[in-house]
């Protein structure tokens, strides 16, 4: 990636359409299992292409964390672009933005969710805010990943306002793994996901506070009950596993045993899955860092 600047990547990723939707091939799976799942597998492993993943993973990460306002935000992104160096309090403020996820220690600690997980994240997030729009079914909240690598709680939640549907509504809720193995064996690690869901969904869900939110007084009287929909297995309730993961590893069959290990949910499309393949995960997140770091 070295040879492919921030510059560079923001010019590819501008001709390609500017979101990571547009330099993946989806491709869905399952049809004849319990759990349905997508491939979103990368479509080139040119230089030019995986760097104008990486800017727009590490372009979007940013303003998210710092709100997208111009002391932070604005100055990160005019420095990065141009390769240089933010100095003084500039400096201080925006590595306060970036450090509890891209500091070079991050990926160092053992047992961490580390920096592929948090892109992992990312890559989900982002490829759910940009699928093609379902007039019958509409996203009415969908969250980014948390702020920091191994904060609590859910890892993804989406609302949809749904026709047809007791409640108007209906939600899943995502739990996001990574494998980084060779081997196409991602087995443990959605089996990971489905237990967590199983175990602890409904405390991810009590978790949740909707207070500072500016919702629609039916999507809050909704909202307010996702733990309650949860428990009782309602139909408007759902669950969800994403595994980032190598290209070398991608599966022929997965998901087909979610049903075994997230037993409480059994209406038709209860259970969704989405495996998100690319070249070295390991490599792309830290591309993705060195993108972030480029003015610190």
């Amino acid at each position: 990636m070295a040879d492919v600047s921030p510059a560079q990547a923001l010019a590819r990723a501008t001709a390609v359409g500017g979101r990571v939707a547009d330099l993946v091939r989806r491709e869905p799976r399952g049809h004849d299992q319990t759990c349905r799942w997508e491939l979103a597998v990368t479509l080139s492993s040119s230089p030019e292409d995986r760097a104008a993943a990486g800017w727009i993973i590490a372009d979007e990460i940013m303003r998210e964390r710092t709100g997208g306002r111009p002391r932070t935000y604005g100055k990160w992104r005019e420095a990065t672009l141009h390769g240089t160096k933010l100095t003084g309090k500039d400096h201080i403020l925006v590595k306060a933005f970036a450090e509890p996820v891209f500091e070079a220690a991050a990926a160092k600690k053992e047992g961490n969710h580390g920096l592929a997980g948090y892109v992992g994240e990312w890559l989900w997030y982002l490829l759910t805010r940009d699928l093609p729009e379902d007039p019958a079914r509409t996203v009415e909240i969908l969250g980014p990943p948390k702020a920091a690598v191994n904060d609590g709680g859910g890892d993804g939640l989406v609302v949809y306002r749904e026709r047809g549907t007791a409640w108007g509504f209906s939600f899943r809720l995502w739990e996001m793994k990574k494998y980084t193995g060779e081997a196409n064996q991602p087995d443990g690690a959605i089996r990971k996901g489905w237990t967590q869901l199983s175990t602890k969904g409904a405390t991810y869900l009590g978790m949740l506070s909707w207070g500072d939110k500016l919702l629609a007084d039916d999507t809050r009287e909704f909202v307010g009950s996702l733990a309650d929909q949860w428990v009782d297995e309602e139909e408007s309730a759902g669950g969800g596993v994403s595994v980032a993961l190598n290209t070398t590893a991608i599966p022929t069959k997965a998901f087909h045993l979610a049903h075994e290990h997230f037993t409480t949910h059994k209406h038709p499309g209860a259970l969704q899955g989405l495996v998100v393949a690319i070249d070295n995960l390991e490599g792309f997140a830290h591309e993705v860092r060195e993108y972030v770091w480029t003015a610190l």
